[in-house]
């Protein structure tokens, strides 16, 4: 990356000399007081013309796609430097002693980067939920989970979809002894189809519980299924289930956000359920593992068809992902917003099943950590007076599904009686 450093009086003569002739609105500054930036994700070219107004010195670092750190120099107060970039990139300014200022996201195209005069700190969890006379919890989830869609950027692609707009295409389908495995390709959006496995029981009532089964990084639509995996028992055991893969580490189209794209597939796959006269609208679950866990809270977070939510491997706090873990969760704005604990409110009252396990790895999510964010979720249900449904399974494994308690959790809500 080509990297120059000039006076403010040499910006234009520079620009047009590199390509770069006209700008945007300066992009946003992501003020912050802990932490690091999301990652960096892959992009289209663009350039990036820092402008240091703060009033002093600082350290410019670009965040790798792993995460980690690479400096780029001091940048004097008063001073601008043009550089060559890509969209979806971090920049991360903190002080000469590394204390975190605040950071950039690039777009596509021209960028231009103000560094602003700190004089306020910055805002951090400002929609925690806090039980209290006079608070209003259906009024907080609304407003909160408008807030969320328009940092996912995932408003303008969930209004409206229909059966129709997906247009969703069986491409094979294989008799697995008690239950159908279809392979589907559907829309996610206009521009976008993803593959689906949709599992169908072969001799049972309709219409019947099913359930979304999403794995974790590196996983595909059909992890969950291999070696007898829990998806397979759950579609064994007389479930629906479907799966999509949402490990992907990029977005498909300019402007979103990568964990908005990964929610919006999710949502895609409750659409499909919906649509199938197999199922029970009133009875879809969600389950998953690891960042499975993850997206199975945002899915049960943020959209309310989702009746019973079974999040595994995930519930800890924002301050412990920050260090030694992929960042792949941190999108601009979400920390100003909320931590992990207030995205699982948003799924009260419905019932919400975390687990953790007793061998976790000690940076991982562990149960003390786990049980502290608990304490942050419980209150809400007990303002829902729907404390009974808020589960908390501390099983002796380690990264892993406690299965037995999943299925007595999902057949109890769903009233499952296939065995």
């Amino acid at each position: 990356m080509l990297l120059k450093t000039l006076s403010q009086a040499a910006i234009l003569f520079v620009a047009v000399q590199i390509g770069f002739t006209s700008f945007a609105s300066p992009i946003k500054w992501h003020q912050m007081d802990r932490g690091l930036p999301p990652n960096t994700i892959s992009g289209q070219p663009a350039s990036l013309t820092l402008i240091n107004k703060s009033g002093a010195d600082v350290n410019v670092y670009w965040v790798k796609y792993n995460g980690t750190l690479q400096p780029y120099g001091e940048l004097k107060k008063g001073s601008t430097k043009i550089q060559k970039t890509y969209s979806n990139s971090s920049w991360l300014i903190q002080t000469l002693d590394d204390k975190p200022l605040g950071y950039f996201r690039t777009s596509k195209g021209n960028n231009l980067a103000v560094i602003p005069e700190r004089t306020t700190k910055a805002p951090y969890r400002t929609m925690k939920y806090n039980s209290r006379q006079g608070v209003d919890p259906i009024k907080w989830q609304k407003s909160l989970r408008n807030s969320l869609s328009g940092l996912l950027k995932i408003n303008q692609h969930i209004e409206g979809t229909t059966a129709t707009s997906l247009n969703a295409v069986k491409t094979s389908s294989q008799d697995r002894g008690t239950y159908l495995f279809h392979e589907m390709e559907l829309n996610s959006t206009p521009k976008s189809r993803i593959k689906v496995v949709v599992t169908v029981p072969k001799k049972t009532k309709v219409p019947r519980p099913a359930i979304i089964v999403i794995d974790g990084h590196s996983g595909t639509r059909h992890s969950c299924y291999k070696d007898r995996g829990y998806a397979t028992l759950l579609a064994e055991k007389g479930y629906i289930t479907a799966s999509t893969k949402i490990s992907q580490h990029s977005i498909r189209e300019e402007n979103n956000t990568m964990m908005g794209e990964r929610l919006l597939d999710l949502i895609r796959c409750v659409d499909l359920l919906v649509s199938m006269k197999e199922v029970n609208p009133k009875r879809i679950g969600c389950a998953g593992n690891s960042l499975g866990g993850e997206m199975a809270m945002w899915l049960g977070a943020m959209d309310e068809r989702i009746s019973a939510t079974m999040s595994a491997g995930f519930l800890t706090t924002m301050d412990q992902l920050e260090q030694n873990h992929c960042r792949c969760w941190k999108f601009p704005g979400i920390r100003s917003l909320v931590d992990f604990a207030d995205i699982y409110c948003l799924i009260a009252p419905r019932p919400l099943m975390c687990q953790n396990g007793l061998k976790e790895r000690p940076t991982w999510f562990t149960v003390p950590i786990a049980r502290k964010a608990l304490k942050e979720i419980s209150p809400i249900y007990g303002d829902f007076e729907a404390t009974n449904n808020l589960y908390f399974v501390p099983h002796k494994g380690g990264h892993i599904i406690d299965t037995a308690s999943m299925f007595d959790f999902f057949d109890k809500h769903f009233n499952n009686k296939i065995n």
